[in-house]
């Protein structure tokens, strides 16, 4: 049978869940189904996950911008894109983030209508209002993947009925087979935080440098690791008389060597849709402490597969304090191995890539039998 000729479009690949998610769907997706193409259309530096150029039978096309100003830089973009869809008679296309999604939707040659598939990857909280009137007009024509099923819900209540059957919810896939690390022991009657991602006023670390403050350290450490941003300043600032119990790294394709430095991981988020950092610490047996917005879909239970708080500073505290109780113990080690468990039967690659494969089939048929 012919295979399905499906793109696959984003920008470039820098450190991100998103990136990471997108990448991965590509190395799994079955080859022997679909003819996969890849475009990078605006490849203004090496890709943090270069590893996509190793993986076999697929085409990938990189294309770097000559412009730098956005006004220059988003027509150049747009032109390059229209020319890829035109020449290129594509099955199906599918694409991550928002102005990939937005990009690729406003080019589209007639052609494409109904087939475009695209993925939101945060809660609608974090879209404008200009981003959420584009979306409601854009899936008129095309499909939206949600990473979890809060957002998806959130932006049905915004949205007309009849485009209700164009929104689907698949979760993020995580391989589990080489990453379980050994249980790190608290050493010295100290425990070492950790925090992982871009410092934006999104992911709210600030909070935890605030918080950090309060707990009596007792030899404990703060690791934040991940690329600098709006908060970056405030947060060294917030730490500059805890220097001997804070270390901010560099961001690290190896993020085993961060987990294993650390025995909790804090995801303080405003919002999150299905936070990857969240998943990788459930794979590699650490605790996880959350904010209420970074657990959009009750992806950890309080005191069971971890701790969850009101996302305010004195539930931030309480829940470290908890979490630093039981380090070392068997609560620790039940609290970890629940956690693990329902990672490992929701959140497989095989169960997410298996989902996209039957959506991808289901947009290709339909498009097949209408034409």
């Amino acid at each position: 049978m012919n295979k399905i000729k499906i793109l696959f479009v984003i920008s470039n690949l820098p450190q991100g869940g998103a990136e990471n998610q997108f990448l991965q769907l590509i190395k799994e997706i079955n080859k022997q189904v679909f003819d996969v193409h890849v475009v990078l259309y605006a490849y203004q530096k090496k890709a943090f996950f270069n590893e996509i150029f190793l993986i076999e039978n697929i085409t990938i096309t990189t294309n770097r911008l000559k412009y730098d100003y956005f006004l220059f830089k988003i027509p150049e973009a747009l032109t390059y894109l229209k020319n890829i869809l035109s020449v290129n008679k594509f099955d199906l296309v599918y694409t991550s983030l928002f102005m990939n999604g937005l990009f690729v939707r406003l080019v589209a040659p007639r052609h494409y209508k109904n087939r475009i598939v695209a993925g939101m990857r945060n809660s609608i909280k974090s879209y404008s209002t200009f981003y959420l009137l584009a979306e409601k007009h854009l899936i008129k024509k095309s499909f939206l993947v949600f990473n979890s099923k809060s957002p998806l819900n959130d932006f049905k209540k915004i949205s007309k009925e009849k485009v209700h059957h164009r929104l689907f919810s698949i979760y993020n896939g995580y391989n589990f087979q080489t990453k379980i690390l050994t249980v790190k022991e608290k050493k010295l009657n100290g425990v070492v935080l950790g925090a992982l991602g871009r410092q934006t006023k999104q992911k709210n670390f600030i909070q935890l440098a605030r918080v950090f403050n309060e707990i009596p350290h007792n030899n404990n450490k703060i690791i934040f690791q991940g690329n600098s941003s709006d908060e970056t300043n405030e947060i060294e600032r917030l730490l500059e008389n805890n220097l001997t119990n804070f270390e901010m790294r560099k961001p690290n394709p190896d993020i085993d060597s961060f987990f294993k430095d650390i025995n909790i991981l804090v995801l303080p988020s405003h919002y999150e849709g299905c936070p990857n950092v969240l998943f990788e610490t459930m794979i590699r047996k650490r605790i996880c402490v959350v904010s209420n917005g970074a657990n959009s879909d009750d992806f950890v239970i309080d005191g069971q597969s971890g701790f969850v708080y009101d996302g305010t500073d004195e539930g931030l505290l309480q829940s470290l304090k908890s979490a630093i109780a039981i380090i070392g113990t068997k609560k620790e080690e039940q609290i970890i191995e629940n956690a693990y468990n329902y990672a490992a039967k929701n959140f497989s690659m095989e169960v997410m890539v298996n989902k996209y494969e039957k959506l991808f089939k289901e947009v290709y048929e339909k498009n097949k039998s209408s034409n």
